[in-house]
């Protein structure tokens, strides 16, 4: 990820890696119905002056999508550079489902290679 315009946190290892995105991916999931809420209230408020709602959702959805784009990527960094330590927390059944789901999306199978 340090080839991208993307933020790279300071790690540890491929625990520390999967935690932050894991941290991350809540974060993103227990936000999901406050873009609505947080738009509405800076209209109310008045605070988003000159700002339609339009762009205000616009804006909401561009912030979701590049979470999204953020965990993505760093899943398939992981992938890519820690595929042994990722196959390890997987048989300690320490793999969040969305890191598994990801990585198959991205044809890396792990219950496959932890078999094999």
């Amino acid at each position: 990820m340090s080839n991208s315009v993307l933020p790279v946190p300071n790690i540890e290892d491929v625990n520390d890696a999967v935690e932050f995105l894991h941290q991350l991916h809540s974060a993103w999931e227990n936000a999901g119905g406050e873009v609505e809420t947080t738009i509405g209230t800076l209209i109310a408020s008045g605070a988003a002056a000159g700002i339609s709602e339009d762009a205000l959702v616009v804006l909401g959805t561009v912030a979701n999508i590049a979470v999204s784009l953020y965990i993505s990527q760093g899943i398939g960094c992981l992938g890519s550079v820690a595929k042994d330590g990722l196959k390890a927390l997987f048989a300690e059944n320490e793999l969040p489902d969305f890191v598994i789901a990801e990585l198959d999306s991205q044809g890396i199978d792990l219950n496959n290679e932890a078999t094999a």
